[in-house]
């Protein structure tokens, strides 16, 4: 009994000594805040993680993707470009999108060399960043300005000049405005295609035909965060993005590594424990860390059995992504625009699930539909007429919605 409490006592001490720690790290990290000045946009606040919910992250962004690949999720990526392309075999196809989210991009040579082979090989790579990698440049054949962007948040912009959108092309909202801009040569146009400009109609959104790929690179990552997605209609401006990729990619890779490269990496053999291990405040809390955890096996290990967790019920994907969409339109109170998108995704669902034609919607459908769902010929019917009301652009009242929403998610629910 007293040796348990000797160990208690001393678990006790070094979580108190691991969090006065953290709180000194903190303090010393913390940014210095100008009089009235928001902590949630300033330089320091720039993270574009995708599970980040603050302003300048990405979770939006990220939770919108697979709605544009045709449920197809994200995966995350951790590690180098170069050390990705070899251990992964899928990105060794053709028909593959690789996105990546960054302030800038430190690449080594063979990063650049596999990105080469990547999109040459027919496959699409998405770079969101402030500013591009010379050796990027260098590998692609072009070449852009030197980014500047001002400390204090205002009004970040992003237009689009492909003259197939619609006239009113400029997006606008809080952020960080970025001037960096494509550096366009005559000779470049035959490679290169401008899809979109910065505030001062410079072209900063363009697209390089490399081989059998392409590359697309926007030098506005404020475009991709949550508060500027989230205000006005800029969600729109990620669904024209969207738009130039391939919607039944086989692969889509979402990148968490360079986002967190300050400076240019030595070699390829990178780790995070050698990231941990260069700084000494988490070199120390790793290493307590460690104690700590194994003070906590030595101490619990001849209780009891853990409780085995129960299986976790699967999730309806096709639902979360209707529910996600329907909070971020809901909020502009657009109900049309609402009742399409949710008629467009149950279509697609019946396509996918059903294996039904939804080009024609008969009585021939109707019966189709009603057998292989399990929903009575009446319910269906009455869903189907409000799906063709909306596609015909009629008014959508609060009302109609709600009873809209209601059939749909039933559907959702008791389909076989």
């Amino acid at each position: 009994m007293r040796n348990r409490n000797i160990i208690i006592g001393l678990i006790l001490i070094i979580v108190v000594l691991f969090v006065l720690m953290l709180m000194g790290i903190g303090h010393f990290a913390a940014p210095v805040l100008s009089k009235g000045q928001d902590a949630r946009y300033i330089r320091s606040a720039v993270h574009y993680g995708n599970k980040n919910e603050t302003a300048y992250g990405c979770k939006a962004a990220y939770s919108l993707l697979d709605g544009y690949f045709n449920g197809r999720q994200p995966r995350r990526v951790t590690r180098p470009f170069a050390y990705t392309y070899r251990k992964t075999k899928n990105l060794e196809g053709n028909n593959s999108v690789y996105i990546a989210v960054a302030t800038q991009l430190h690449l080594t040579e063979k990063d650049a060399e596999d990105m080469a082979s990547y999109v040459y090989n027919g496959n699409q790579l998405v770079l969101v960043v402030e500013s591009t990698d010379s050796l990027l440049e260098k590998t692609f054949g072009f070449k852009t300005s030197e980014s500047t962007f001002e400390v204090e948040p205002s009004s970040a912009v992003q237009r689009f000049v492909n003259p197939a959108f619609a006239p009113d092309t400029v997006f606008s909202g809080k952020g960080l405005p970025m001037n960096g801009h494509l550096l366009l040569e005559e000779s470049d146009t035959a490679v290169i295609t401008v899809l979109g400009n910065n505030a001062q109609h410079q072209p900063n959104f363009f697209r390089i035909q490399y081989g059998e790929g392409q590359v697309f690179i926007l030098l506005n990552p404020m475009a991709w965060t949550n508060s500027w997605l989230l205000e006005n209609d800029n969600v729109q401006a990620l669904g024209w993005q969207m738009a130039y990729l391939r919607m039944h990619a086989d692969h889509v890779y979402w990148d968490e590594f360079y986002k967190y490269q300050k400076s240019p990496r030595t070699s390829d053999n990178f780790s995070d424990m050698q990231v941990m291990l260069k700084h000494p405040p988490l070199k120390w809390a790793l290493w307590l860390s460690i104690l700590l955890l194994g003070l906590y096996i030595f101490s619990e290990s001849k209780r009891r059995q853990r409780i085995i967790p129960d299986m976790p019920k699967l999730r309806n994907n096709s639902l979360d992504f209707a529910e996600t969409l329907g909070r971020l339109y809901y909020l502009h109170h657009n109900n049309t625009n609402l009742a399409q998108k949710m008629a467009q995704h149950l279509l697609e669902y019946i396509r996918q699930h059903y294996f039904l034609n939804t080009a024609q919607i008969n009585a021939e459908f109707i019966t189709g539909l009603s057998r292989k769902s399990g929903h009575p010929r009446e319910f269906i019917e009455g869903m189907m007429q409000m799906v063709m009301d909306v596609r015909l652009g009629g008014h959508v009242d609060d009302e109609y919605l709600h009873n809209f929403y209601n059939s749909i998610n039933q559907f959702y629910q008791n389909s076989k």
